[in-house]
């Protein structure tokens, strides 16, 4: 495998290519990345945050191939392939690592406009599954085809969410690029701190990836880490527990998204972005901006208010009220009550709840194997008592019209 080609990225400074790469990348569902935000609204709030899955999607290509190139000048290609039930040439590793390297670059084409903002708008499956429909686009397959077919159908099996019988060697591609110490999640880091001018979301890179190896588990070989990366780990982990806490849970952006959703539910047909590929590649934040431009001047249009909202700043503001609980339910039946109680006191607020609860990966780094200098395998959560701690419990906020919006919907 020959890296040629090279793009300059302000993360990681080079993003190296093989030029077999550039069909990729010059496919419309690739190029289409460059108009998909990775952070919907969030420069709202943050400004700086104006940067695409485009720029991710390479920063995650470069981050695996580091991942694999440290691994290979540390453990060898005995072994880095012995445990993946590979043989130990290079040959093997270069089908490897390109397998890795597509899906990375692969990994986000099925995104919607603003990212996981609008996910709940997609056809049953999500992001993934939209992205395992596009690859099977011709301007993505061929390229592909041309890879040979064990290169193709390895990566279509590694972005299928559906296939869970993968062999070793492609569990570990997985688990290298999507897993709870992938490529994907280092870059996103990195990449949303720095386009946000935050510090949150910085860790030590360097030392993650020349501690990072194949480790048996009884679920078979993942990705895990040496112990001396432990302390480094713990900071990956604190830094993604930090981003969610103080950037993508932040109350501005949170209520912006509920006013995107409630517009995209009036304006695109059926509420619902379209399952026909061809048809869904057409959606991107641009189209959306537009829209938006326009029906916040129709106030005859069903999504005239939450287009004024996000376009004029006149979104519903948080009141202050944090309700906490166990779970998800008990939050959500006590903010039924506290908002009956504002409709009961003003008919005019139009409270809007909003429950936050940590995604359901948020602690999967608590289950990195670590591999002690005896062999030894035990999960990141039981070596380390800072990342067995970290919690998010689900809170709601409850978030009320501002009065320029309800005065201008009386009159």
């Amino acid at each position: 495998m020959y890296l040629s080609e090279a793009i300059r990225d302000p993360v990681h400074g080079l993003v190296r290519l093989e030029r077999a790469d550039l069909a990729l990348i010059d496919s419309r569902p690739f190029q289409r990345l460059r108009l998909i935000s990775q952070l919907g609204l969030t420069d709202r709030v943050y400004p700086g945050a104006r940067h695409s899955r485009f720029e991710h999607a390479l920063g995650t290509v470069e981050v695996t191939t580091r991942l694999l190139e440290e691994m290979r000048a540390r453990l060898g290609l005995e072994g880095l392939l012995s445990p993946l039930s590979m043989a130990t040439d290079e040959a093997h590793f270069h089908q490897l690592l390109r397998i890795a390297r597509y899906v990375a670059l692969l990994h986000d084409i099925g995104h919607p406009p603003f990212s996981h903002v609008t996910e709940k708008l997609l056809p049953e499956g999500g992001h993934e599954q939209m992205t395992r429909s596009l690859l099977d686009h011709p301007e993505i397959s061929k390229p592909l085809t041309r890879c040979g077919e064990e290169i193709q159908s390895s990566v279509l099996r590694v972005l299928d969410p559906r296939d869970d019988e993968l062999p070793e060697n492609l569990r570990f591609v997985r688990s290298l690029v999507c897993g709870g110490f992938g490529a994907d999640r280092m870059d996103y880091l990195l990449r949303d701190s720095h386009f946000l001018g935050v510090q949150y979301g910085n860790f030590d890179l360097p030392r993650i990836l020349h501690t990072l190896l194949p480790v048996e588990t009884d679920e078979g070989v993942r990705l895990g880490i040496e112990r001396g990366g432990v302390l480094a780990a713990e900071g990956m982990q604190w830094a993604r527990f930090s981003m969610f806490t103080q950037v993508y849970f932040h109350r501005t952006r949170r209520i912006l998204d509920l006013h995107l959703i409630d517009f995209l539910r009036e304006v695109i047909p059926g509420g619902r972005y379209p399952q026909d590929p061809e048809q869904y590649l057409r959606w991107e934040d641009s189209k959306v901006l537009g829209l938006l431009q326009q029906i916040q001047l129709d106030k005859e249009h069903a999504g005239y208010l939450d287009a004024r909202r996000i376009m004029r700043r006149e979104h519903h503001r948080a009141t202050g009220d944090i309700v906490e609980g166990r779970d998800i339910d008990e939050v959500s039946q006590r903010l039924a009550v506290r908002m009956e109680e504002l409709q009961r006191s003003d008919a005019t607020l139009d409270p809007i709840a909003d429950v936050v609860s940590a995604p359901p990966d948020l602690d999967a780094g608590a289950v990195l194997p670590v591999q002690d200098e005896n062999g030894e395998v035990r999960k990141l959560g039981q070596v380390s008592a800072l990342v067995g701690r970290l919690r998010v419990r689900p809170f709601g906020r409850i978030y009320c019209a501002s009065k320029s919006v309800v005065s201008d919907q009386v009159f």
